[in-house]
């Protein structure tokens, strides 16, 4: 739907959120609920931290070194993705699928020439120099299952869970554009068979199959719960 004439809430009557364009060339996403933009949030502090020499959950877990090829299942507003793009840097890549259509025109500006590009991210430490996130749009499983066996180093792996453990701003807004979609098995079974390490999950309570696969919970400090499964890829080297 074309705006034209009309304001933004005018649009929200028939629609369930609105992409807005500043004059300023800056994206939002307009809801019932609020406006969501592209920002980092908590992704600041660990960028922080990366930049220290402090190092990330997320990058202990699946050891993520420079050069790797990352790919993050669960763009969401691309927490993850920016801090795997920096631990990567310029001579890895990273990989993003947003299955939500607005959070992925969100966060396609966002990674292009917004907040979480790599201009904006280099600005942030001497120590970080990020690649360039290539996001897509589609579901995981679909795009996982047409991917080369072992054509990733490491696959992230980060579902929305009914109780978030963390506050950022614009958390609930992400919640409720995201695809309600859970952690399944089959999904966790081609994340290993395209991953060469390490599938990197985030979630709140284990399923029961997780032991049967193999998984270990990552001992972490920050309020989110990691685990991690080998990868079965046995592609390029």
């Amino acid at each position: 739907m074309v705006r034209g004439d009309d304001s933004v809430e005018v649009l929200l009557a028939t629609a369930d959120a609105a992409i807005v364009m500043s004059n300023d060339g800056a994206m939002s996403i307009a809801t019932g609920n609020g406006v969501l933009k592209a920002h980092l949030g908590t992704a600041f502090i660990r960028l922080k931290s990366l930049d220290r020499g402090d190092g990330d959950p997320l990058i202990r877990a699946g050891e993520i070194v420079t050069g790797d090829h990352v790919i993050d299942t669960t763009f969401g507003l691309g927490r993850d993705a920016v801090v795997a793009a920096c631990a990567v840097g310029p001579q890895g890549s990273v990989t993003a699928l947003e299955s939500s259509r607005p959070l992925y025109y969100l966060g396609r500006h966002g990674v292009t020439t917004g907040p979480l590009s790599p201009a904006a991210l280099t600005v942030l430490g001497d120590n970080l120099k990020s690649t360039q996130i290539r996001i897509t749009h589609g579901d995981a499983v679909r795009w996982l299952s047409n991917a080369e066996d072992g054509s990733a180093d490491i696959v992230l792996v980060d579902p929305m869970f009914e109780t978030p453990k963390t506050s950022d701003t614009g958390f609930e807004l992400l919640r409720s554009l995201a695809a309600d979609t859970g952690l399944t098995k089959e999904w966790i079974e081609q994340a290993c068979r395209v991953a060469r390490r390490w599938v990197v999950i985030k979630t709140g309570s284990a399923p029961d199959w997780f032991e049967s696969m193999g998984a270990e919970r990552v001992h972490s400090h920050s309020n989110a719960t990691w685990w991690r499964i080998r990868g079965s890829g046995q592609g390029r080297s």
